[in-house]
């Protein structure tokens, strides 16, 4: 009697580890432990695929290139349509509002005040220098690219291209592509033609150096009704605002004193209609 309780016990016993081996969360699935880790999407603080990116949002600072939030992801660079043409994305399914400053001539003695208003305002611009401004201010050439904006190119002696034969217009460019592949530790790729002024042999030009022209499609007009070297800033700003639009290429002169006085009130103003601010990839 007592043996054949004993073995009605055993088989109780068995009969319930069994009922709770059945029970049990399969493997990658219930509460994560220490040898079931979370996945990272599901942590505090992971990526939300939903929220909005780019700057402003997703914690990248104005003038840098759009991220999705997905790193597998390539992150949106702005580039114009065509020569003076606005600003579109690499992936047209992005809406913002942008624009992008940039300056010509420089550098010149009013260059460090447009970089002390840019730094300040976490503002970034594309910087399109001539051969005389570089050499008197080799210095303020590395700061630009030091500071992280761009470096382009404006030619030697600031000519109108459209005159010159190809020889005379890469003696304007080749010099200043030196200049900056030593500075940057890459040769540039953008080019303002002075004056805005381009034709066929001067693209062929371009192309044979591998440089891209950038015009602009928003003039600041700093150069306008300047009487004694300055101009009233607030209608530089004015200017701008008359003609911004989305992707905005806006054209200033870092060798003005009011148009440095005038750039953290375009900044400003842009923001306050909601534009963000990026540069050339």
């Amino acid at each position: 009697m007592k043996k054949q309780w004993i073995a009605s016990a055993l088989c109780a016993v068995l009969l319930l580890s069994g009922c709770a081996a059945a029970t049990s969360d399969p493997p990658g699935t219930g509460t994560p432990s220490a040898s079931d880790p979370a996945d990272p999407g599901d942590l505090p603080g992971a990526d939300d695929p939903g929220k909005p990116a780019g700057p402003g949002h997703s914690g990248e600072q104005a003038g840098e290139p759009v991220g999705t939030g997905d790193p597998g992801t390539p992150a949106v660079t702005w580039k114009p349509s065509g020569i003076g043409y606005p600003l579109v994305p690499s992936d047209p399914s992005v809406e913002q509002k942008v624009a992008m400053l940039t300056f010509d001539d420089g550098p010149s003695d009013y260059t460090p005040e447009v970089l002390d208003r840019l730094k300040e305002a976490g503002v970034k611009a594309v910087f399109f220098i001539t051969g005389y401004g570089a050499e008197q201010h080799p210095d303020l050439v590395r700061r630009i690219h030091e500071e992280g904006h761009v470096l382009g190119i404006h030619t030697m002696t600031h000519p109108d291209m459209t005159s010159l034969g190809r020889e005379e217009q890469i003696a304007e460019i080749q010099p200043l592509i030196d200049l900056i592949t030593d500075v940057a530790g890459e040769p540039p790729h953008y080019f303002r033609p002075p004056f805005g002024a381009y034709n066929d042999e001067l693209l062929a030009t371009l192309d044979e150096l591998g440089l891209e022209a950038i015009n602009w499609s928003n003039g600041s007009l700093d150069w306008d009704g300047v009487v004694e070297g300055y101009k009233d800033p607030n209608l530089v700003v004015e200017a701008v605002l008359d003609q911004l639009h989305p992707g905005s290429v806006i054209l200033a002169h870092d060798t003005m004193k009011h148009t440095a006085e005038a750039v953290p009130l375009i900044i400003a103003a842009l923001r306050e209609r909601g534009y963000d601010f990026v540069v050339l990839p």
